[in-house]
C-alpha cells in the first residue's frame, strides 16, 4: 500500500547500494514494494519476509492468506519471482540462523512499537556497515516506526537520508561491523 513515489524511493535505494549483500523486506503484503525492490536489486536477492497469517494491524487493516495469493499473482505478472524469495515466517524465527549480509532493510510489517522493535532487533545484527534502512508509516507519531526511528537516531545508530511520503530512508552507521 505504498505510493508510486515511495516505490520509486525503494527502487533507488536498491540500485545505489553495494551489490555485496542481499535485500530484506519485512512485511510484503501483496507485493508492490517487493516489485520495486526487485527492479532495483541488480544481482542481489530480495527476501520477502511475510508470514501471511491472519493479523489485524495497528491502523485496523486485516491481513492474511488471501494476501499471499495476491502476492504470488504480483510476482508472476511482474516477473519479480526471478529475484524474490518469499519466506512465510516472522523475523525472530528466521534471523537466528541467518548467514547473508543485508545491504538494504525495508521494514513494513507490524507497525506497533513492539512489532517494529522486534523486527529491527532481529535484523540489525545482519546489516553491513552503511546499510540502507527504510521504514514505512514513519511519519505517523502514533505508530511504532516513528518512535523507534527517533530512538535509533538519538543513539547514533541511524541517520536520515531522505523522506518521501510516509517512508523514511536512513543509513546505518559506517562504524558497524562489515
Amino acid at each position: 500500500m505504498i505510493s508510486l513515489d515511495e516505490a520509486d524511493l525503494l527502487l533507488r535505494l536498491a540500485k545505489k547500494d553495494d551489490p555485496a549483500g542481499c535485500i530484506v523486506e519485512v512485511g510484503s503484503y501483496r507485493g508492490r514494494s517487493t516489485v520495486a525492490l526487485a527492479q532495483g536489486a541488480g544481482s542481489s536477492p530480495v527476501f520477502a519476509i511475510e508470514p501471511h497469517e491472519p493479523f489485524k494491524g495497528v491502523f485496523g487493516g486485516v491481513f492474511g492468506p488471501a494476501d499471499r495469493a495476491a502476492f504470488f499473482r504480483t510476482m508472476l505478472s511482474s516477473r519479480a519471482y526471478e529475484r524474490v524469495r518469499l519466506v512465510n515466517l516472522s523475523s525472530e524465527v528466521i534471523t537466528p540462523g541467518w548467514q547473508m549480509p543485508v545491504r538494504l532493510l525495508w521494514i513494513d510489517g507490524d507497525h506497533s512499537y513492539e512489532g517494529v522493535r522486534r523486527d529491527w532487533d532481529a535484523w540489525n545484527p545482519h546489516l553491513v556497515a552503511g546499510a540502507a534502512v527504510a521504514f514505512d508509516d514513519s511519519t505517523d507519531k502514533s505508530a511504532g516506526p516513528h518512535r523507534l526511528i527517533g530512538e535509533l537516531i538519538d543513539a547514533g545508530e541511524l541517520a536520515v537520508v531522505e523522506r518521501v511520503g510516509k517512508v523514511t530512508a536512513l543509513r546505518a552507521a559506517s562504524s558497524r561491523r562489515a
